[in-house]
């Protein structure tokens, strides 16, 4: 009896040990109505994955956007990178934000085009005139509006779009007309719109997962692929692909996109955190590095040996005539607002 009552009285003290309240740096108690660090009573932890390798710009902007969103939510919320494909393919990121493997992803907003017919409108060829226009879109009343057709139609939210930059051709042969591309293996992303303009301009368009790309062209089983200049650097197409085509068909965004559900359980300062955070320093960062590369890629990939060939642009416009109204007439009404926000 005696030793079971020493045992009591130990253990009674053992958990009143664990159980006393937290103290602050300097080892007192908080004050009467302070209240503990957010990293005490338990941040919110949101996985975020993309594709990129650590040295491309988006990649880096992540990390900011990381650090701010840690910042403006106090602590309350704990972004953890994961890139270079960690957590799988783009398509694989998306996916996974429904069934949690993922919390946000992040890469090009064309991805978004399997589960949302609106997004169908991101890749649309030739449908801006320079990056003002560009900017004027997606920074903008219509830009609005596509994200709210994505959610509506998918359960997605996008909480930001970064500038990409416009997307150029490698190959390893003289692209100047769409007669140039007949037969070509191009790989694109797994778009409807991407596959289906270029067969229109003649190739044989390839969709493959952005990180077999190099191996592909290395081995003979496909002739190229196209991308922004940053990204055809940062991933060394110069040693697989000859020719660096200035098409500049296609400006495609980058989106940030969030589960609605998962969006809507946290809390309103922590959703205006993450808000704040994905339009804020990382976005310009993205901005100033993307107009600060175009001009100092194409010269590295021209030092690299890439032969630099100028296309009769107004000849791949003409063969994607009428493009929109005969394969996606969903998105007609937001390509003749895009063509009117100029």
């Amino acid at each position: 009896m005696k030793a079971a009552g020493v045992f009591s009285v130990a253990l009674s003290l053992l958990v009143g040990c664990s159980s006393s309240p937290a103290t602050n740096e300097g080892g007192s108690q908080p004050a009467a109505g302070e209240s503990k660090p957010a990293e005490t009573a338990g941040a919110v932890k949101l996985n975020l994955g993309h594709v990129w390798t650590a040295s491309e710009i988006h990649s880096q902007a992540v990390e900011q956007f990381a650090a701010e969103v840690d910042k403006l939510s106090n602590g309350s919320v704990k972004i953890e990178v994961f890139g270079d494909g960690t957590l799988g393919k783009d398509k694989d990121l998306l996916e996974g934000l429904k069934v949690g493997t993922a919390d946000i992803w992040i890469g090009g907003a064309g991805v978004l085009s399997g589960s949302s017919d609106a997004a169908k409108i991101f890749t649309v060829p030739f449908m801006f005139e320079n990056q003002e226009h560009f900017n004027k879109v997606y920074d903008g009343e219509v830009g609005k509006e596509v994200s709210a057709a994505i959610e509506q139609q998918s359960g997605y939210k996008v909480l930001t779009y970064w500038d990409r930059g416009a997307r150029w051709l490698t190959v390893n042969k003289e692209v100047k007309k769409p007669e140039d591309l007949s037969g070509l293996k191009i790989r694109v992303p797994e778009s409807p719109v991407f596959v289906k303009s270029f067969q229109q301009l003649g190739a044989a368009p390839t969709p493959m997962a952005f990180g077999e790309v190099y191996t592909a062209i290395q081995q003979g089983v496909i002739d190229g692929q196209e991308n922004p200049l940053s990204l055809i650097y940062s991933s060394k197409f110069s040693e697989v692909n000859k020719f660096l085509v200035k098409t500049e068909h296609v400006r495609e965004p980058i989106a940030m996109v969030i589960s609605s559900n998962k969006f809507n359980s946290l809390s309103p300062e922590q959703q205006n955190a993450l808000m704040e955070a994905a339009n804020g320093q990382a976005k310009k960062y993205v901005i100033e590095q993307v107009d600060k590369g175009n001009s100092e890629f194409l010269t590295k990939l021209q030092e690299e040996g890439m032969t630099l060939v100028e296309p009769d642009l107004a000849a791949f416009q003409a063969k994607l005539e009428g493009f929109v109204d005969t394969q996606f007439p969903e998105v007609k009404e937001l390509y003749e607002k895009i063509q009117s926000a100029k």
